[in-house]
Formats: C-alpha cells, structure tokens, sequence
C-alpha cells in the first residue's frame, strides 16, 4: 500500500498533510530557504493550473492539488519542493543562482543611469 493516498477527497488526512509539509518546511530552512525565481513559478502555476487534478477554488481560490494537497501559495514558492506527481522539479541552488544574476543584470541594464 502506498504512504500517499490515490485521493484525498476531503482531505481526512489532515496528520499526514501536515506531516509532509513539516518535511518540506525543514527541507526549505535547511537550505537557506531559496524561493522559486519569477520565471519558474510562473510555469510552475501554469503546469499547476493546467493538471486535471488541481482545485482551483479550494482554499479561498488560491487553489490545491487533489492528489497531494499542495497549495498555489506554499509549495510552488518554495525552491527545494518538487511536484509529487513529476509535474515539475525543485530548482537546484545553481539554477536559483544564475536566475537571480540574469534578473539582477537585467534590472541594472533596465534603470536610469
């Protein structure tokens, strides 16, 4: 039998739901806690929104995911988090590094001398 469930249709497994955020939250602060640059989020809503799993008027309309409980405005944020379905991976520091400097750079071309 698998850890997850195939379901969590009224999400009755609030324990293992948090447990698993749990995880995730100490997996997020034990790497400095990276968030996901602008352009991966985006696509990372994009693939979200796009799932026939997800439940976009769950949670005030920000949206969850019906096969794992991920939320719109946690995990997709969260750099060191990957889609349990295989949707999407977690950004390594290298790829948050470089996105950073391209956006910095960017900003400096872009403003005012």
């Amino acid at each position: 039998m698998s850890k997850f469930p195939t379901s969590l249709i009224g999400f009755d497994h609030r324990a293992e739901m948090l447990a698993r955020f749990g995880h995730a939250a100490h997996r997020f602060l034990r790497h400095g806690a990276p968030t996901t640059p602008p352009e991966i989020l985006a696509a990372r809503e994009a693939t979200c929104r796009a799932c026939p799993e997800w439940d976009a008027a769950d949670l005030n309309n920000t949206g969850r995911c019906r096969k794992c409980g991920c939320s719109s405005w946690a995990k997709l944020r969260m750099a060191t988090e990957r889609c349990p379905l295989g949707k999407w991976e977690a950004v390594s520091s290298t790829s948050v590094s470089s996105v950073s400097s391209v956006v910095k750079s960017e900003a400096l071309t872009a403003s005012p001398q």
